[in-house]
């Protein structure tokens, strides 16, 4: 209970001040990995819209949470105004902390814990955030951080571009030796986004060893690709959802619809949802993949595997709507938030509004984006504008999430 008061008194006063470096989205209010995602894929889309070149350093960093050092951490909390009682409690929390090994029945002596940030606490994360605040200060490039995932990147035009990002790569080096942290090189990569068919190629290194320039690599759970399809990443989710019916259907053998529609909804359902809003997707030949995960699933949870059963009427039975429906009811959702200032996504800075003379529907229409390449134009923001203009004012303007949703419970797609 005091761990809670004191992380909303110390969060408080981080977004008071505005301490927090804007790119961190991880525990946080109104931020999330989706909101990571959808701003940093969206910048990318566009990138490769206008023809342009990202290099990306994706950083990994070895027993983050487990190597900060107290007194150094005590040091930053005091530069950021975290002082007097506050400040001795938190020294009080970190402080005589012991940690033994138990082998086989065998017990170690007692060892002092002189750094790390207590897992699985209320103030462990938080703690973290703030000892990692000043790493984006220490480079010139763009930066994205949650929690302990970083990503390092910067438009490439010419090889000065690419000199500058190896300079950066470097200064993270030092930042740290400085903190007592440290970077896995085995474990960072560089992904290039482009288009061209000659991209600028350079050879980045850190702390000496030359990174490896991957076609693809997972970010907060999710494949980003050199060209920025989620192809990959959708057929990783289709692989993952048919696992784990499969392992529904070897382990959990009974005939309760309920009991299997709800282990449906939990084990299998979020992995095929989880950011759908980035990544979903405009080909009918991936739509209807999806769609059989779902299909599948309806089979086992009603127990009928002819091959004459209709899966329609076991849908219709089971009262499912479609996945591709309800991606789209996320999106939506996901722009009532934004306009609405419910998550920290500022909504001039990716929608423009609509002229007041094509208001028939609603008052809170946006004009469309003008795209050249259809990976950016199936994007999150250029895709959903067309069905966002056409709510209905009754869903569009309603005054708190909750109605919304409610709204568009009633709504197919």
């Amino acid at each position: 209970m005091l761990e809670h008061i004191i992380v909303s008194n110390v969060m408080g006063h981080l977004d008071r001040n505005n301490i927090l470096t804007d790119g961190q989205h991880g525990f946080r209010r109104r931020r999330s990995c989706e909101t990571q995602l959808l701003t940093l894929s969206d910048e990318l889309l566009k990138s490769l819209d206008k023809g342009k070149q990202h290099d990306l350093a994706i950083l990994d960093f070895s027993k983050a949470f487990d190597k900060v050092p107290h007194q150094r951490l005590l040091t930053k909390l005091h530069h950021y105004g975290i002082r007097g009682q506050t400040l001795e409690w938190i020294r009080a929390f970190l402080t005589d902390r012991t940690q033994r090994v138990a082998v086989d029945g065998a017990i170690s002596d007692p060892a002092p814990v002189v750094s790390g940030v207590p897992q699985g606490s209320v103030l462990g994360p938080i703690l973290f955030l703030v000892y990692i605040n000043d790493l984006p200060l220490t480079v010139s490039s763009k930066t994205r951080l949650f929690a302990d995932d970083c990503v390092v990147y910067r438009e490439i035009s010419s090889e000065q571009d690419s000199e500058v990002l190896q300079e950066d790569l470097r200064r993270l080096w030092d930042w740290e030796k400085l903190w007592g942290m440290s970077f896995n090189p085995e474990k960072c990569c560089i992904l290039r986004v482009c288009r061209k068919r000659s991209p600028l190629l350079y050879s980045y290194t850190l702390k000496g060893h030359t990174l490896a320039c991957e076609d693809a690599s997972k970010y907060l759970g999710v494949e980003l690709t050199k060209n920025m399809s989620w192809k990959p990443h959708i057929q990783q989710v289709i692989k993952k959802g048919n696992s784990s019916l499969g392992f529904l259907r070897r382990n959990l053998r009974i005939g309760n619809e309920e009991v299997k529609s709800a282990a449906y909804f939990s084990l299998v359902r979020p992995n095929l949802e989880y950011c759908g809003t980035v990544w979903s997707p405009y080909h009918k030949e991936q739509i209807h993949d999806l769609e059989m995960v779902q299909r599948r699933a309806a089979r086992y949870v009603t127990n009928r595997y002819h091959n004459t059963s209709s899966v329609t009427s076991m849908l219709e039975h089971l009262q499912w709507e479609t996945l591709e429906s309800r991606r789209t009811k996320a999106k939506l959702t996901m722009v009532y938030k934004i306009t609405n200032d419910l998550v920290d996504i500022p909504v001039s800075k990716y929608l423009s509004p609509g002229s007041s003379r094509t208001r028939a529907n609603h008052s809170i229409k946006f004009l469309p984006l003008s795209t050249s390449t259809s990976y950016y134009r199936h994007s999150f923001f250029p895709s959903i504008i067309a069905t966002w203009n056409n709510l209905p004012a009754s869903i569009a303007e309603s005054p708190d999430l909750v109605s919304f949703k409610r709204g568009l419970a009633t709504t197919r797609f």
